[in-house]
């Protein structure tokens, strides 16, 4: 936990969670500064995911919108560290991902996407007005339930439409999934280092190894991004191909994933 700065523009802490990076250390309206910045990552890719669109799907436009969210959500939690901030930062991962996971469901399974639409979209709804007007245990636990279970279901998805690609001859596209997961690893050690050993890495007490704060919570902001653009076109791509529809596939800069419908032709990389 960061000591607590008071001084600052939005006074005491009321979030349930303080990071690693020291409050209010470059200037008194923005509680931390690093980890404020870097959460337009999120908007930057999420917006990225939803011009890429070759769907014809507003779903998937509906998603990289919600990433977006999640990215303004981030940045005004980290820049005041108030509670109410902070619910926009973690419900909209929660909507996020049940979009993810009501994509994949219906672009893989014959269901009846207006009842799984209205299941996912109620209980969602229940589970952020928990979280929202609600505090302890029961709160906690039924948020990172339902985040979890959706998550794990989605990645299972993702593994699934990984396959297809494969199958279909697609290895460029289907090794999205192994690079996303990759990112998402990376980004995992990263927040787990800055969570569980914040006095080791902090630059400043004692016990830290380090002459300097890595910022590693703003690392993850930036990693967990680009793995999350990588699956977000992997399942554009498999939708694309359940649906007959067209695309192109390449990696601008080598590095992002860019899924595109061709002007002329019929070419699948």
């Amino acid at each position: 936990m960061a000591p607590i700065n008071t001084q600052g523009y939005w006074g005491d802490v009321t979030s349930s969670m303080d990071w690693c990076e020291g409050n209010y250390e470059w200037t008194p309206y923005i509680a931390e500064f690093f980890n404020s910045w870097s959460s337009l990552a999120m908007v930057f890719l999420g917006e990225a995911c939803a011009h890429m669109n070759p769907t014809g799907h507003r779903g998937f436009t509906l998603l990289g919108r919600s990433i977006t969210a999640v990215g303004i959500g981030s940045l005004l939690f980290h820049a005041t560290l108030k509670y109410p901030m902070q619910m926009l930062d973690e419900l909209p991962m929660l909507w996020s991902v049940a979009i993810a996971l009501y994509l994949a469901i219906t672009t893989q399974f014959q269901v009846n996407h207006r009842r799984l639409l209205w299941a996912l979209s109620l209980w969602t709804l229940f589970v952020s007005g928990l979280t929202a007007l609600s505090s302890g245990r029961l709160q906690f636990l039924l948020f990172q339930a339902s985040f979890n279970l959706f998550t794990y279901i989605v990645a299972y998805m993702a593994y699934r439409a990984k396959k297809d690609l494969e199958v279909a001859g697609m290895m460029g596209v289907a090794r999205l999934f192994r690079d996303g997961i990759k990112w998402y690893l990376v980004a995992g050690i990263v927040w787990l280092t800055d969570t569980n050993f914040c006095p080791y890495v902090d630059g400043r007490s004692d016990m830290s190894l380090l002459p300097l704060n890595l910022q590693l919570h703003a690392w993850w902001h930036a990693l967990v991004s680009l793995g999350l653009i990588y699956l977000v076109a992997m399942f554009m791509a498999h939708y694309c191909l359940v649906n007959h529809i067209t695309f192109n596939y390449r990696l601008v800069s080598g590095v992002f994933p860019y899924i595109y419908r061709p002007q002329s032709g019929a070419k699948h990389n």
